[in-house]
């Protein structure tokens, strides 16, 4: 059996979706990209009202928030959790307006357990193997082990990415890549929500053309990862564990945001800073460029076929 370099494996999936007589997806993918755009921006409107409002809450119940406001952690931990709106309002529009059934988006129970373990190991792997590769180069220097004071808060750190991972997934992948695949070639689909995935991060701190290059390249991955799988489960989970060993694991900025909370502390040399990312942290390297490309040359040579069956696009979990 030749590699599916062209994912022709998915077609049949797509097809399953446009066949269904109640599905109301749109052809113009202008038209999609607003509506998307659209969701993003009520869902970073809703996120800030819901932070206003749970730090009102605090004040009105006689808790400080100055900690809250001043500590790095817990301001990531709280966007973090707000993602989950991102998740509501993608399962909404999805559902009641394109009437699509969470099949279509990756929900499957099928193998859920062992495609999450696989996702998350694959996730691990890929950002030790960016952390190894620049350290050797220099890039980067170890620091030590951190001993772990607030263990709980890592614990809701976890969770957080596990959240945040699987909300941009849903996002990326299950809706926007899914609705423009139903009328247009899979590669379109692929790439449109992996440039999307991409121009969402141009606002964080140190974004360079190293950082876009990157982005692109991991949406391109984990969107061959669910159509290689047939689950979003998997690439959310390689998507979360690789944020968290990132900021949390081995201690490097992820995307540009900080975190204080880490197993073990690696920090920006200031040499070779297009090997390490510089002040966005390791995802503006080339180390990170080399090891998604070869991560994605595999997934692309990889002979598994997942859509066999026409039922698999409506599946529920």
């Amino acid at each position: 059996m030749k590699a599916d370099w062209k994912l022709q494996n998915a077609n049949s999936y797509f097809a399953c979706i446009r066949k269904n007589p109640e599905q109301r997806v749109c052809r113009n993918i202008l038209l999609v990209l607003l509506l998307f755009l659209c969701s993003i921006f009520l869902a970073e409107i809703l996120q800030v009202i819901t932070a206003s409002c749970i730090l009102l809450g605090l004040q009105i119940a006689g808790i400080s928030t100055t900690s809250i406001i001043e500590n790095v952690d817990a301001q990531l931990m709280l966007s973090l959790y707000l993602t989950s709106i991102c998740i509501a309002i993608s399962l909404v529009f999805c559902l009641s307006f394109e009437k699509r059934s969470v099949g279509t988006m990756f929900l499957t129970r099928r193998k859920l357990i062992p495609d999450y373990l696989i996702g998350a190991l694959l996730g691990f792997a890929m950002m030790g193997a960016v952390v190894l590769i620049a350290w050797f180069s220099g890039a980067i220097r170890f620091e030590g082990i951190q001993t772990v004071r607030h263990p709980i808060l890592m614990i809701l750190l976890f969770i957080g990415w596990m959240i945040q991972g699987f909300s941009e997934e849903l996002s990326f992948r299950g809706w926007l890549m899914t609705s423009i695949g139903t009328h247009h070639s899979v590669w379109a689909a692929v790439a449109i929500s992996a440039v999307s995935f991409a121009v969402m991060h141009c606002g964080n701190d140190g974004f360079s053309i190293f950082a876009i290059i990157n982005l692109i390249l991991f949406g391109i991955v984990t969107a061959i990862y669910v159509l290689r799988t047939g689950s979003i489960w998997g690439a959310a989970a390689m998507h979360s564990i690789w944020n968290w060993a990132q900021g949390n694991f081995f201690g490097m900025q992820v995307s540009g945001i900080p975190t204080d909370s880490t197993v073990l502390q690696f920090s920006q040399s200031g040499k070779s800073e297009w090997i390490g990312g510089g002040t966005f942290g390791l995802e503006a390297g080339v180390a990170t460029t080399i090891v998604l490309l070869i991560v994605a040359v595999i997934l692309l040579m990889s002979r598994r076929q997942t859509f066999n069956k026409e039922d698999e696009a409506n599946e529920t979990i």
